[in-house]
Formats: structure tokens, C-alpha cells, sequence
């Protein structure tokens, strides 16, 4: 899906975009310098297998 991506002071539309990390566009018509970056991305819960390997290794003790 593409989103439009207008000027900042005169509305014009400058491009339609779809997936980018960062976006710097000059409007031809009233020269404003136009930037957007993608909003930071979020990462994925850990799996419970992958939170157990992680873990400081318990001490077990037998008296």
C-alpha cells in the first residue's frame, strides 16, 4: 500500500511511497525541503526457548 507524501507548506503531492527507512524531497513549486522517516521499528518478543537459553544457569544444591 502506498501513502502520499505531500509538502510540508504547500501541499503538493511529491511522491507516493511505500516501505523506506528515510525520505528527503525538495518541492519544485515552493522549494521546501521535505523530510520523513519511517517510524523505529519494533521487535519481536523473545520465544520462551530463546528467553530459557538466555537466563543465568540456576545452582542447584543437594544436602
Amino acid at each position: 500500500m502506498l501513502n502520499d507524501f505531500r509538502c510540508g507548506n504547500c501541499n503538493r503531492l511529491l511522491a507516493q511511497v511505500g516501505a523506506f527507512s528515510e525520505v528527503q524531497v525538495k518541492c519544485t513549486r515552493c522549494g521546501t525541503l521535505n523530510h520523513l522517516k519511517a517510524p523505529s521499528l519494533s521487535l519481536s518478543p523473545v520465544s520462551d526457548f530463546r528467553a530459557a537459553r538466555l537466563r543465568a544457569p540456576s545452582i542447584i544444591t543437594d544436602r
